[in-house]
């Protein structure tokens, strides 16, 4: 049987731990009540006891049932690049598709922590393209017009993909550390050759609004529902995870040629 590790599976225990007490008192009184205050009937004990044991294991194959349920590796099929910006070799063998929100926490930790590694390691060695693709969580409030002044620079550039990452590494500094500021982000924009009037008029008449939402809605149909979620050659992988997770499923793609399960 794994070992329940982590801080969720301690905390199913501990959940089971607690029910199971509490049914023990309850089945003690009640044998209490059945034999007038007197538990020396050793059949009534036994089974008592008995009844708790089985409980116990009844919830411990539960949860773990649950855990290795949650552990097991999830799959997709289909294409879930589109025509995002990609950052990489574009005929690398490897495809990170994330899902992020330029507010979002999590994401931000992706970026500080596990996400220069992936780049070091797998995208600038030729082994990985990462595509980032919006899913902007309704309650921030900074992360939709983050979004979209990204996709509008993204379709303006004479070097799109390129002036798309610098934009997307601007915004996660500054998105991540107050708010999303117009003028700042504009000041950039126009830093890399972006024409003034057009980021403007692109921004002020939301024009891809019908962009975003589709990476919404493909990222819900692989099952994402919240950020950041990643899409590795099929694979899913949910929350800002460690460096090693993401190493792992990119190591067994690159030896086992999970290629496919993107397409």
């Amino acid at each position: 049987m794994t070992n329940l590790n982590d801080s969720n599976a301690k905390k199913i225990v501990a959940a089971i731990v607690f029910a199971a007490v509490t049914v023990s008192s309850s089945l003690i009184f009640l044998g209490v009540k059945l034999t007038n205050g007197n538990l020396k009937d050793d059949v009534l004990q036994d089974k008592i006891f008995k009844g708790i044991d089985a409980y116990i294991q009844k919830e411990q194959d539960k949860a773990q049932a649950e855990q290795e349920a949650a552990q097991k590796p999830q799959y997709v099929t289909g294409d879930f690049s589109d025509d995002d910006a990609v950052l990489g070799d574009k005929n690398a063998p490897i495809t990170i598709v994330e899902f992020s929100d330029y507010q979002c926490p999590y994401c931000g930790k992706f970026e500080n922590e596990a996400f220069p590694q992936i780049k070091s390691q797998y995208i600038d060695t030729g082994k990985a393209k990462l595509i980032y693709r919006d899913f902007p969580l309704s309650f921030h409030q900074y992360a939709y017009p983050s979004a979209l002044f990204a996709e509008c620079v993204h379709h303006l550039s004479k070097n799109p993909d390129s002036d798309y990452y610098k934009v997307h590494d601007k915004l996660f500094e500054t998105v991540q550390n107050g708010k999303f500021d117009y003028d700042v982000m504009s000041k950039f924009a126009v830093g890399l050759g972006i024409n003034k009037t057009d980021l403007k008029k692109c921004f002020d008449e939301d024009k891809y609004k019908d962009e975003i939402n589709a990476d919404e809605q493909a990222g819900q149909s692989a099952g994402i529902s919240g950020t950041p979620g990643f899409i590795i050659n099929g694979q899913v992988i949910s929350g800002a995870q460690p460096f090693e997770k993401f190493q792992a499923v990119i190591e067994d793609a690159l030896k086992n040629g999970n290629n496919s399960k993107t397409k």
